[in-house]
């Protein structure tokens, strides 16, 4: 027996697959993309069960590359059943794909997840939703797992039919529908000849080639018409018709309790609201910016303190003990490597992460999305892109790969562009700090943010008008405010600092001993020379600091770390003793829009291609230079007054 879970994301799927496969889950690219879904055989009640976990989508139009990835595996796995995961909390907007699934002729069984919440808000009549939809209906709790049992029970039972449902549509569309039917009842491929008609408008290359080219022909001749009759297009016409429906059924559900909103519910009000939510935001973005420096900063001093009295003289006698010049370059090369490790990733990185996590599992982040989405559809853009960008705080790789959940191309070119030239990652986060904040004061390390803030703004409106077109509507999930569990908030952490350990610390490591070997032999300046007039003359920055940028190149951390290793024998670890406030802003400033790292430039490549990668590569290093320019000509035109 085949069975599919299908479900909008954060509606708990992942959690009600884990529940009903346990262990020897299978997780797999779907081939072409790098979508993921999951696969698990399970035995119940003596029948052997393959399980599949679609990714999360908002509808099966086929538009982006989640909702074509969620129609191929339905069309290519024919399963006989497909358990539709639908958010208790949230029944309108999770009905859309209920009845998405039910058009296209699945066998579903609605599992009615976060029925504990729901019951705390309001009262749901499962079995008139069960009556109306035609499917059978199970309240469901996958945390705890909460009817999970009695959902297996009826997905085997062998009595799951199809739902004679009808989704109504325009009388316009249900006249087409009408017409291309021509009596026929299915498809060749098995689907109903009405739901297969409405992707085909859609534009689902799916089920486009289960037409004839005459047919395909028509379709594409009445999309026009309707635009030009309507003023929109048809497929968001389609869409917003399911919404009307799914909204009329919920109300037909769905009965407020009597009752007062819970202190929960209330700051969950006020997070949303623009006018309190606008401030919240304001002030989490402060408070983990000030708990970066602040703690980041201690802890930093902490470890350097605790590694000398730890150290005491190991690496002057590891010096003696190879002997002669060898010696000293590994000895030095070691131990600037590892302070550099304790001075920068420990305390900055690992802070930052800790206080993401937070976020994460608070459910805090969908309620930035909502805010923002007015801001962001001025950028061509809606609110959802929130996520990718706040991802991109931490590394740009993951926030480059999140793009392609995406509608266009043109959407994915321009929040890739913006992630790599003005969302400053973890990486480059601790340059900021660990530079300008560390020893120039919080108030220059927070100009650097608000520059970046207004590039975000300009770019977006530059990036909008040049790449013409109108932005989606959003649609994403709010879920309830809660409590983060430890655990996993340690785990995250964890999994995003190890490899700074596993991939930064070799790099410097041995770019460190390189470094070493190049100064103690004088050849360093053989490197540095050719770009002086670019550090010095334009940046004002000191001409060796050109080895900072090149490793930046690597990992943006490095650059800060090879800054380190550079000066910290000179400079007694104090950079501030080698670099004025004003040059450590210029660097920082740079190193925060400065090209992004080969992990990034690798994303892109295989998200986009190599022109493209190329165009962004280089319209971030021309920023990061002119930044710098007049960041740098501002400073001395202010010393000359």
């Amino acid at each position: 027996m085949r069975l599919v879970l299908a479900g909008n994301p954060n509606v708990g799927k992942s959690v009600l697959f884990n529940r009903i496969t346990g262990i020897g889950v299978i997780s797999a690219n779907y081939p072409g993309t790098t979508v993921s879904f999951e696969e698990g055989v399970v035995t119940y009640e003596g029948k052997r069960i393959s399980v599949f976990d679609l990714p999360g989508t908002y509808s099966l139009a086929g538009t982006t590359e989640d909702e074509k990835v969620a129609t191929d595996l339905l069309f290519e796995k024919r399963p006989d059943c497909v358990i539709a995961v639908v958010d208790a909390t949230r029944l309108e907007q999770n009905l859309v794909l209920v009845l998405q699934l039910i058009e296209l002729g699945y066998k579903v069984v609605v599992a009615l997840n976060f029925m504990d919440q729901a019951r705390k808000r309001f009262s749901l009549n499962v079995d008139l939703l069960s009556d109306i939809l035609g499917v059978p209906i199970v309240p469901t709790v996958a945390t705890t797992g909460e009817g999970v049992d009695r959902l297996m029970k009826t997905v085997i039972a062998s009595r799951v039919q199809r739902s004679p449902y009808v989704t109504r549509y325009d009388s316009h569309i249900e006249a087409f529908l009408e017409d291309m039917a021509e009596d026929r009842i299915a498809t060749e491929a098995g689907f109903p000849i009405r739901g297969a008609l409405i992707k085909l408008l859609e534009g689902n290359d799916r089920f486009v080639e289960q037409f004839s080219p005459t047919i395909r022909a028509t379709a594409d001749s009445y999309r026009e018409q309707f635009r030009e009759e309507h003023g929109e297009d048809v497929e968001v016409h389609i869409s917003r018709d399911r919404y009307g429906e799914a909204g009329r059924i919920a109300s037909q559900v769905i009965s407020k309790l009597e009752g007062q909103l819970t202190l929960r519910d209330r700051i969950s009000e006020l997070t949303l609201r623009p006018a309190t939510g606008i401030p919240i935001l304001l002030t989490v973005l402060s408070g983990i910016f000030l708990a970066v420096v602040v703690l980041g900063g201690q802890l930093e001093e902490l470890l350097l303190d605790g590694y000398s009295l730890l150290v005491g003289d190991l690496f002057e006698r590891l010096a003696s003990f190879i002997g002669g010049t060898p010696g000293g370059i590994i000895a030095t090369g070691v131990d600037i490597s590892i302070q550099a490790i304790l001075a920068i990733v420990v305390p900055y990185i690992l802070v930052f992460y800790l206080l993401l996590g937070l976020l994460e599992d608070s459910g805090y982040l969908p309620r930035v999305v909502m805010l923002l989405d007015g801001i962001m559809v001025k950028l061509g853009l809606h609110g959802r892109t929130i996520i990718p960008m706040i991802v991109g705080t931490g590394c740009n790789v993951p926030a480059i790969l999140a793009t392609r959940t995406l509608e266009s191309r043109r959407q994915r070119i321009i929040l890739a562009t913006m992630i790599v030239m003005v969302v400053p990652c973890s990486a480059q986060t601790v340059i900021i700090i660990g530079t300008v904040g560390q020893y120039s004061g919080i108030a220059w390390a927070a100009l650097i943010y608000i520059i970046l803030l207004l590039l975000i703004l300009l770019l977006g409106r530059v990036l909008h008008r040049v790449l013409r077109a109108e932005p989606p509507s959003l649609a994403i999930e709010i879920p309830d405010l809660s409590m983060p569990s430890p655990r996993n908030v340690l785990v995250k952490t964890w999994m995003r600092v190890k490899d700074f350990f596993v991939i930064a610390f070799p790099l410097l490591l041995v770019g460190s001993l390189a470094l070493e070997a190049l100064m103690t032999y004088d050849v360093l300046d053989a490197l540095v020379d050719p770009l002086t007039p670019l550090t010095q003359g334009l940046l004002g920055l000191p001409p060796v600091i050109i080895v900072a940028l090149l490793f930046g190149v690597l990992r943006k951390e490095m650059a800060l770390q090879i800054l380190f290793v550079i000066f910290a024998l000179g400079a007694g670890g104090d950079l501030s003793t080698v670099l004025t406030p004003q040059q450590m802003f210029v660097f920082a400033l740079v190193m925060a829009t400065y090209m992004p790292c080969l992990g990034v430039m690798a994303a892109l490549i295989k998200e986009f291609d190599i022109r493209s990668t190329l165009l962004i590569t280089i319209s971030s290093v021309a920023l990061a230079i002119v930044l710098g320019t007049i960041a740098n000509y501002t400073f001395q035109l202010i010393a000359l007054l």
